[in-house]
């Protein structure tokens, strides 16, 4: 299939560039609901992303722009691969851009990212899962779970270009996700939990198991928290879903070559990211394509730049833009290819000392959802559940909200000395806001 798309891009008039990603994913899916087993299935799909660029004179002015357009191939299209093709040379020729050009071969680094027993075992890995969750619910018998499902990935990728780039890999993922039913008191809550990893063995079923129930069970007599201006502490998953932001970080957006050239970012090289002087711990971030088994590393990124581990962010000064390749160009800058996982250095407090003083204090563990303004920073995060902390009390809070903006945050954040790696982030297990905004009771 790649063969045939590649040798009719060659013949393709219009094409004048050309990038293709041939893409085949076999995964074990396991479902079950309560302790029954719902289904097993085995889905094996492969596609190709073709994207053309068009080479064609200015609308309106003098010289050439360069206009891109993207079509998804299945094997079913390979009788309709020409029209394809010109239906994409046409979506392409539609568009004016300075001209960019694709990147040439390049010598692709070595980055652990296929677990040799999911590739070989995918099924035996997926059942093992389900029966340690299954074990680790048996003695519990407030907390049920109501459904789960595991899957194993392998995913094969070839990449190659009309510069003659040409490389692959073979990536493996692991999903768990989950939900809970606690019972008590005449009320039932439910707890949901999602994991994703590369590796298996970066998936401890059992403690994941134990942490959900507890959850359940503090979410059950959990009461909404206070309003007004407290210390926050935010951990681990939800810690990473507030400077992350599932996808739409400001952190991220803030320092990316398009948006910059696109003037939506008012971030500068060599200039603190924050809006008033540092008072917490030092911010320093990467984009780390070569973290071994992060979710979001690669041997190359979708234009087939290298991966490499890039400092963004250096003590609250921006270092860098993070550019894809033509971006890169279009800015002068070096290519550092897609943002990758987010890895964040560690700070100078212990976990448990940022949880102290007098209170009241708020952690949060879990939001229900986190909606950030990419653009300014601005953040609500709805509370799933979090611990109210005063006068050596601990009080369950659900309900309400934490809101901000993450810059002005950060900058005044205290990091734990402790880390946690989630797949697509590797930081500070904890950060402490010495004032956040509350909404509650």
């Amino acid at each position: 299939m790649l063969d045939k798309i590649i040798q009719a891009l060659r013949r393709q008039d219009g094409a004048d560039d050309w990038l293709v990603q041939h893409i085949v994913k076999t995964s074990a899916q396991h479902y079950v609901i309560g302790h029954s087993p719902e289904s097993v299935r085995q889905v094996v799909s492969e596609y190709t992303v073709v994207t053309v660029m068009n080479d064609h004179p200015a609308r309106g002015g003098a010289g050439q722009m360069r206009g891109e357009a993207e079509v998804t191939v299945l094997p079913t299209d390979l009788p309709l691969l020409k029209d394809k093709l010109s239906q994409a040379v046409f979506m392409a020729s539609l568009t004016d851009n300075p001209p960019y050009d694709v990147p040439d071969a390049a010598k692709y680094p070595a980055v652990d990212v296929a677990d040799s027993e999911m590739r070989d075992q995918a099924r035996e890995v997926a059942e093992h899962a389900l029966g340690q969750l299954l074990k680790a619910l048996d003695q519990e018998h407030d907390v049920r779970l109501s459904s789960a499902e595991v899957f194993v990935e392998e995913k094969r990728i070839a990449l190659e270009n009309s510069r003659g780039l040409s490389a692959s890999q073979v990536q493996t993922l692991m999903l768990l996700d989950s939900v809970l039913l606690a019972s008590g008191g005449g009320d039932e809550m439910e707890s949901h939990m999602a994991v994703e990893r590369r590796r298996a063995t970066d998936i401890d079923v059992v403690a994941l198991a134990r942490r959900q129930v507890q959850h359940a069970r503090d979410a059950l007599i959990a009461a909404p928290p206070k309003t007004g201006t407290f210390p926050v502490v935010v951990s681990d998953d939800a810690l990473a879903e507030l400077v992350m932001s599932g996808g739409d970080s400001p952190l991220v957006f803030r320092s990316s070559a398009q948006m910059k050239y696109q003037q939506m970012t008012p971030w500068e090289i060599g200039k603190s990211i924050f809006p008033q002087p540092s008072s917490g711990d030092a911010f320093t971030m990467y984009s780390n394509a070569v973290l071994p088994f992060g979710t979001h590393s690669s041997r190359f990124d979708s234009d087939g730049l290298p991966g490499q581990r890039w400092s963004i962010v250096d003590r609250g000064i921006l270092e860098r833009f993070w550019a894809r390749h033509r971006y890169a160009q279009y800015l002068h800058v070096p290519a550092t290819g897609n943002f990758a996982n987010m890895e964040i250095a560690a700070g100078s407090h212990t976990f448990a000392s940022l949880l102290q003083g007098k209170g009241p204090l708020y952690h949060i563990v879990a939001f229900s959802a986190m909606s950030p303004d990419p653009i300014t920073g601005d953040f609500v995060g709805e509370i799933r559940l979090g611990y109210e902390l005063q006068g050596g009390q601990v009080r369950p809070i659900k309900g309400g909200s934490i809101s901000g903006n993450l810059f002005a945050a950060l900058s005044t954040a205290q990091l734990s000395e402790e880390t946690v790696f989630l797949g697509d982030y590797l930081g500070p297990r904890s950060m402490r806001f010495p004032n956040i905004t509350v909404a509650g009771a």
